[in-house]
């Protein structure tokens, strides 16, 4: 029996499902047909363009070696495990939401890292000449989720 407690747990499990998917989906087609280096203009602000990040966030930490893979997956499974934790004691259904979508798009970051030892990241936005870093569906999700949380603590922090 579904009750409003219940709900956000389990839309937030099908938002982090969807989210997952639509990641691992859009890399297979870009990996599929895009070839590395190729830039396929989508709209006049937007590329696809096929690069890999051997690092985290902005292709910092790089992994150079076996090792330092090693110690990324197990920093991303750490966190993973706060992210999940944080998901289960949520105190309102934007920190439910948020924290899915976080750990979502760590999960599928994780598949690419696992799968080929980076990162799989294609989505070029640029404006005026200026190119953001080229990211991916996870990584995204993993913004929006923080941005959420930010939110969230802004404007829906406990009384005291």
């Amino acid at each position: 029996m579904l009750t409003s407690h219940t709900l956000p747990k389990k839309s937030s499990i099908i938002l982090a499902i969807f989210l997952f998917l639509a990641d691992q989906i859009t890399k297979f087609l870009v990996l599929k047909n895009i070839a590395y280096g190729e830039n396929v203009v989508i709209a006049p602000c937007l590329n696809f363009a096929l690069t890999f990040n051997a690092g985290v966030t902005f292709g910092l930490l790089k992994a150079h070696s076996n090792l330092h893979l090693i110690l990324l997956v197990m920093g991303v499974c750490l966190v993973s495990c706060f992210v999940i934790v944080w998901w289960y004691k949520s105190e309102n259904m934007l920190q439910r939401f948020a924290t899915s979508m976080i750990l979502a798009g760590a999960m599928g970051n994780l598949v690419d890292r696992l799968r080929f030892h980076k990162v799989v990241d294609f989505i070029d936005f640029h404006l005026m000449g200026y190119h953001w870093y080229t990211f991916n569906v996870a990584d995204a999700s993993i913004v929006l989720g923080v941005g959420l949380l930010l939110l969230d603590s802004f404007f829906y922090a406990k009384k005291s």
